[in-house]
């Protein structure tokens, strides 16, 4: 046998101190327990995967069967679609061929009345769950849209984007003062409003004080089949993935295109504001001088992942969406307008702005470039 050269014996001991392997444009090492996948900007599929438009609801001009301000949406397993309209204060549902079957709610203080519908979902035992994110409350109905029960979230100073999981649990953004500064929490709560544990906290500013920066208040949760929570903040392109008991086992990266951020895309974006209750939040507003990596964050029922970007293509109301494997493997991308909210099975629900500027609910069938490989 011969001996092994000291070239050989440098190179050995750095595979051995950085063993890091490349699989597929994938590094991946394991820091104390923790998979970390770092993904290059090259997908696994040259084709992209195809949103094929099929259906769009809400798009009338009858105020009734018009969507005015769609904050939210869940689709039963016959397919009918129930959208949160916030300004108009009502639970709007569409039959899978789009048209309006029945609303329900009025503005309103009492039981069953709502302020400002936001986040809508569906709980195991078939009621709907509906946030009512000015009345501090969450209120249940059935699906033909009776008043069944609600719950103060009074105790809370603010508990904000819910979302739930198989067993009735779900994960909110708290707002919490301590020592005069307010901060966002991410919580994990039971039923009962308990806490489970803490994901996140961060400091925002409030805009009656200072100067804020809208994008670097977003954060972005999902839970896929198994009740992992995957979090990520559009500070970094970075998604970390916890077990349902809070801890965590993967984090995804990936290499991304920094976007800069045009004075039209400023004016558009104020454009899009409104004052509310005498506050110009307008005047209060920074931007950085790019975009976040971070769009938008959703799961599939295969437990694929799609990461919206602001990387926009040639077409302007289109940009590009990453999609990665349970593992993390980044699979394929998207040139596409949909921002996904719900999905049934190749098929997602998502809310967006039409060809005249209007929000509307939109279901594409999602075809990939090769099925059975992926």
């Amino acid at each position: 046998m011969r001996p092994l050269r000291p070239y050989m014996l440098v190179t050995i001991f750095l595979i051995g101190v950085l063993f890091c392997p490349v699989l597929g444009g994938q590094k991946v090492r394991t820091v104390k327990g923790v998979k970390i996948i770092e993904n290059n900007d090259r997908p696994v599929w040259t084709k992209p995967v195809v949103f094929e438009l099929e259906l769009t609801v809400g798009a009338s001009d009858d105020p009734e069967e018009g969507l005015a301000q769609p904050l939210g949406l869940v689709v039963d397993e016959a397919g009918y679609i129930y959208v949160a309209d916030a300004k108009a204060a009502k639970i709007k549902v569409f039959s899978p061929k789009g048209k309006l079957v029945r609303s329900f709610g009025q503005k309103g203080q009492g039981p069953g009345e709502l302020g400002m519908p936001g986040g809508v979902n569906l709980t195991s035992d078939g009621r709907l769950m509906v946030e009512d994110v000015l009345r501090r409350k969450i209120i249940f109905f059935s699906r033909e849209g009776k008043f069944l029960e609600e719950k103060s979230l009074a105790t809370k100073l603010g508990l904000v984007n819910l979302l739930l999981d198989k067993e009735g649990n779900f994960i909110a953004r708290e707002i919490v003062v301590e020592e005069k500064k307010m901060f966002f929490v991410i919580k994990k709560f039971r039923p009962d409003l308990s806490e489970v544990f803490q994901l996140d906290k961060y400091e925002f500013p409030n805009p009656l004080q200072g100067k804020i920066n809208l994008f670097n208040l977003a954060t972005f949760y999902q839970f896929d089949s198994r009740g992992n929570i995957l979090y990520a903040k559009n500070d970094r392109y970075e998604i970390k993935y916890y077990s349902p008991q809070g801890k965590l086992f993967q984090v995804v990266k990936k290499k991304y295109k920094k976007v800069k951020i045009t004075k039209k895309d400023i004016e558009e974006i104020l454009a899009k504001m409104s004052t509310t209750q005498g506050v110009n939040i307008k005047e209060s507003l920074v931007f950085s001088e790019y975009f976040p990596p971070i769009r938008a964050l959703s799961v599939d029922p295969a437990d694929r992942v799609y990461v919206g970007t602001y990387e926009k293509g040639r077409r302007e109301k289109k940009s590009w969406m990453d999609i990665f494997s349970p593992q993390g493997k980044f699979l394929a991308r998207s040139l596409t307008s949909a921002t996904p909210f719900y999905w049934q099975g190749d098929r997602v629900f998502s809310i967006e702005d039409n060809e005249e500027g209007y929000q509307v609910v939109r279901r594409y069938l999602v075809r990939w470039p090769n099925k059975s490989s992926h």
